[in-house]
């Protein structure tokens, strides 16, 4: 598996506006991530977020669920969400999991969810990956 290294292939050609490279890195990264994915689920089993490969499995899950949000796939979004609550150990990665279904089964928009509900403006110590920090106003969403 090269996951981590894909995903960065991806993300480096998505800054040089490399679209057709970025794709394609991004494809090879998913495939990976999502045959772990299914390896989880069907042996009931958490990823491991101290092992690179896994770490980057699931940022690279974590996108593609951006991915449907932004594509309109809202079902299929919610249920990756819910299903990465239990495959992960992290609270930090479940609450932002979490946070994230409830901002698609309020109807808004990735764009919406970011301004009104995360901490842009915060860098995550434990997992600087991801956009997982939220403001007090998520409580809304919750209730």
């Amino acid at each position: 598996m090269n996951i981590k290294k894909n995903y960065f292939e991806f993300k480096n050609a998505l800054s040089k506006g490399d679209t057709k490279s970025a794709e394609e890195a991004f494809r090879k990264a998913f495939e990976d991530a999502f045959v772990l994915y299914q390896l989880k689920l069907t042996n009931n089993e958490k990823f491991n977020l101290q092992n690179d490969e896994e770490l980057f499995a699931v940022v690279t899950l974590f996108d593609n669920m951006i991915g449907f949000w932004k594509e309109g796939l809202i079902d299929e979004g919610i249920a990756f969400a819910e299903s990465m609550i239990d495959l992960v150990d992290s609270p930090k990665l479940k609450e932002m999991f979490k946070g994230y279904s409830l901002g698609m089964q309020a109807g808004l928009s990735v764009d919406e969810f970011l301004k009104e509900y995360v901490d842009l403006s915060k860098i995550d110590a434990e997992f600087p990956q991801f956009l997982c920090n939220f403001k007090e106003k998520i409580k809304e969403l919750i209730d």
